[in-house]
């Protein structure tokens, strides 16, 4: 394996410059993510820096550069270095945590030369190389190479150690899972489900932190088994883990519940993998309480709005993921007629493309299917309204409520008049064009008047 690093680190010269300022005695190296990374040939942009030198001796050594140093939380020894780039030092340092607590954040640190103390305060031993800067050399205190050239997690002192001081650690390892491909050692993956238990001591923000990043990563699959293996998602999501070993009908799908969502959730694109996740959500609560899963998708929706509400997911995002899980179920045999093809295009016009892609991960996700039946009927729809130029919405109608008033409509007979108007442009019952619109608003409004004269 390459023993260099600045090869792959983007920033190397700004780097280069930066060490110049730190004297022999007092080293600045990169470490963590960027390190292994670059050893693994991959670029890395977000690097993270270390050194002997405290917060007071960083400022005084770059007082009279061209960097600028901000304070992030001087006593953890951490601050922000602002070049062209950022990069976050932190000094080195060995960290004190409550015995068993599984809290994130040390109640106490104490600043160390010793870079062995330094690695050995951190989570995984392939995070734990460092990069000399300036003699460009790579420093191994604890064996991280070899993990990184295995592709295995093992922690950096004894896994019941290293696990149970921070219970955010537990799942950083499910994330690297994911995203490097990573395998877990066994005597890490054995104490993981030994202490699981820390995670309940994390705050839901670092949670949906790293939970955002699990789903990012091309091994989502295999993580997220490993979370059901160890016991963490009962505690973060035990409304998804609900679904293990609820059963489907086996002609429709190969799989449980639980394991048909990963499944789903590893054949979504990335962006919208959340709402793979509780896509189904709702199953396991259906078929406890009727045994069966009908409408559970409507239940899911409830579910989902519920959960990401807790996690403390933007608005926004809990509302696009609800109505994902909510309209999931659309026409699954593809035997609906073409009107409510339309209608459904109309209203979820803004997910669409994302509801494509979960229709089709669902299908493959069965074990069985690989087309949709559905989507190609959506793509098909879709094509006709728009060579017909069909409104997709009241606002593109060639008629507005103006239109309306100057024919005699008034008050909640403008907006109905509307929707109708809509309705039928949708249904391709008439042009979407001004005289067309008019002229079906002029009988409509006969009707109206002569209903009333009756």
């Amino acid at each position: 394996m390459e023993r260099r690093a600045d090869t792959v680190l983007e920033q190397s010269e700004e780097l280069k410059k930066l060490s110049g300022y730190f004297p022999k005695d007092r080293r600045l190296y990169a470490v963590g993510g960027c390190v292994r990374d670059a050893l693994r040939g991959k670029p890395c942009y977000d690097i993270d820096l270390a050194g002997t030198s405290t917060p007071e001796q960083l400022i005084e050594l770059l007082k009279n550069s061209e960097f600028k140093v901000c304070e992030a939380s001087p006593r953890l020894g951490t601050m922000i270095i602002k070049g062209k780039y950022a990069y976050e030092y932190t000094t080195f340092r060995t960290d004190s945590y409550p015995s068993g607590s599984g809290i994130h954040t040390p109640t106490s640190v104490q600043f160390t030369e010793d870079i062995q103390a330094d690695a050995r305060r951190r989570d995984f031993k392939c995070n734990a190389v460092y990069y000399d800067i300036a003699d460009d050399k790579i420093v191994d205190p604890l064996g991280g190479i070899a993990d990184i050239e295995k592709s295995v997690l093992s922690t950096v002192v004894e896994p019941d150690t290293t696990l149970g001081q921070d219970g955010l650690r537990i799942m950083r390892m499910a994330r690297f899972v994911s995203t490097l491909g990573y395998s877990v050692e066994e005597r890490t993956l054995d104490s993981a489900k030994r202490l699981v238990s820390g995670l309940k001591d994390i705050t839901v923000e670092r949670i949906r932190e790293e939970l955002d990043k699990l789903l990012a990563g091309d091994n989502c699959y295999d993580a997220l088994r490993l979370m059901n293996e160890i016991g963490a998602l009962k505690i973060i999501l035990p409304e998804v883990a609900l679904n293990d070993n609820i059963p489907q009908k086996i002609e429709f799908h190969k799989y449980d519940v639980l394991e048909h969502t990963f499944k789903v959730v590893e054949n979504c694109p990335p962006h919208v993998r959340l709402a793979g996740l509780f896509h189904d959500v709702g199953k396991g609560v259906c078929y406890k309480e009727s045994g069966n899963t009908y409408l559970h998708n409507l239940v899911g929706a409830k579910i989902t709005e519920e959960v990401l509400t807790r996690l403390k997911y933007p608005k926004k995002a809990i509302e696009r993921t609800s109505r994902l899980v909510h309209e999931h179920m659309f026409d699954v045999n593809g035997n609906a007629r073409e009107v409510k093809y339309r209608r459904f295009i109309a209203k979820n016009l803004d997910i669409l493309d994302d509801l494509i892609a979960l229709f089709k991960a669902d299908c493959i996700g069965t074990g069985y299917l690989q087309d949709s039946r559905t989507v190609e009927k959506i793509g098909e729809v879709y094509r006709k309204m728009l060579n017909e130029k069909v409104a997709l919405s009241i606002s593109q109608l060639d008629i507005n409520g103006k239109d309306l008033a100057e024919l005699g409509f008034a008050g909640k007979e403008i907006g109905e008049a509307l929707d109708r108007l809509w309705d039928l442009s949708l249904r391709g019952s008439v042009k979407n064009d001004k005289q067309s619109l008019i002229a079906i608003a002029k009988r409509m409004k006969k009707n109206t008047d002569r209903k009333k004269d009756k």
